[in-house]
């Protein structure tokens, strides 16, 4: 009997629970907050996030619960989610979310699975020539370098232990768990492409030669496209189509200026990153997704297109931040036949005569 009364009680009190929760969560108004603090909490403006949750709207099952919570608090929960990189627990405690912690859980999965839906509409490499086209004017009228795609670089997103046999693949140089993401950028750091696929371990190199925009480049340079190219750092191999530094030149000499040319045209990727990882905080290595690395990848994927969204929106950079391990370089010598004539041709061609 005592036993009933205690099981009765807890019923009773989680029943009042929910029930307050539901009240709060229901009079909650975060749009009505003023526009700066709305910002600092979701990291997009009001007008941006309204726009999201109607092209969110058709991808979510309708829930025809009574109490179901509203789109526009699922996609607002999501948003402080990615954008504090706070535990489920934390952020469903928040005044303004007021829901349980598997109710949570269950928000952002959906939200961040609908998110990497609509990554074909936000993230795409440039295809038609009117968008290669500009991308190239882009990085020749902030650099001087001719015929550039792209930008290319790696970044870690720390991952917790993940429980699988192959975790070591989750192992990196830094000897902490990590996804190894590749993606490429223009000069305006809007994400062109992004493979979150790949563990820790794997060397960029190979996570380029396993990429979609590899495949495509290659198939553009037999097709004989040979005015294009991604610009990348000593970590990824010299290519026709991929240009990396030349490295111990002579000062002063067209090669060092070559060099300077691509370095200051391919900081574009490291701002992207910095901004990428500076605006959704979920990224950084001190908040470890707590996922399984398949699901880590999709929260960077939908990460990804929130931070070409706030591009599009025009908002205000945040403070940049940056992992120690991005700034380590492996350099390696890997070159393909031709690539060395490619590269020799740009720097005789637009780097000869250019003065420092």
């Amino acid at each position: 009997m005592e036993h009933l009364i205690i099981v009765l009680f807890m019923q009773n009190r989680e029943n009042r629970m929910l029930r307050i929760r539901r009240h709060l969560r229901d009079i909650s108004d975060p749009f009505s907050m003023p526009e700066n603090e709305f910002r600092s909490i979701y990291r997009l403006s009001r007008e941006a996030v309204r726009t999201l949750i109607e092209d969110l709207r058709p991808l979510l099952l309708p829930n025809t619960r009574r109490h179901a919570v509203p789109v526009e608090l699922q996609v607002l929960t999501t948003l402080t989610f990615v954008a504090s990189g706070s535990y489920q627990k934390r952020v469903g405690q928040d005044y303004l979310t007021c829901m349980s912690q598997p109710t949570v859980s269950k928000i952002i999965r959906n939200i961040v699975n609908a998110l990497n839906i609509l990554m074909r509409d936000w993230i795409h490499f440039p295809i038609e020539e009117a968008e290669i086209q500009h991308v190239k004017e882009m990085f020749w009228a902030h650099a001087q370098f001719p015929g550039v795609i792209g930008a290319i670089d790696g970044t870690h997103v720390a991952i917790v232990l993940p429980n699988t046999e192959r975790e070591h693949l989750y192992i990196n140089r830094k000897l902490y768990h990590s996804l190894n993401v590749l993606i490429v950028s223009d000069y305006e750091a809007k994400i062109l492409t992004v493979n979150a696929a790949h563990g820790g371990r794997t060397h960029d190199a190979r996570v380029w030669r396993a990429s979609h925009v590899c495949n495509h480049l290659l198939e553009m340079y037999t097709a004989g496209q040979r005015d294009a190219w991604l610009l990348g750092d000593s970590g990824y191999p010299l290519l026709p189509y991929l240009m990396t530094p030349k490295l111990n030149v002579p000062q002063h000499s067209p090669s060092a200026k070559y060099t300077q040319c691509h370095v200051r045209a391919r900081s574009c990727i490291e701002r992207c990153i910095g901004v990428l990882k500076g605006r959704w905080r979920c990224l950084r290595k001190e908040r470890a997704l707590h996922y399984t690395p398949e699901v880590a990848a999709r929260i960077v994927n939908a990460a990804c297109v929130l931070h070409n969204i706030a591009l599009r929106w025009r908002l205000p950079e945040p403070e940049l931040y940056y992992d120690e391990i991005d700034q380590e370089v492996q350099r390696i010598n890997v070159a393909m036949e031709g690539e060395h004539e490619v590269r020799e041709r740009i720097i005789n061609t637009y780097f000869h005569n250019r003065p420092l």
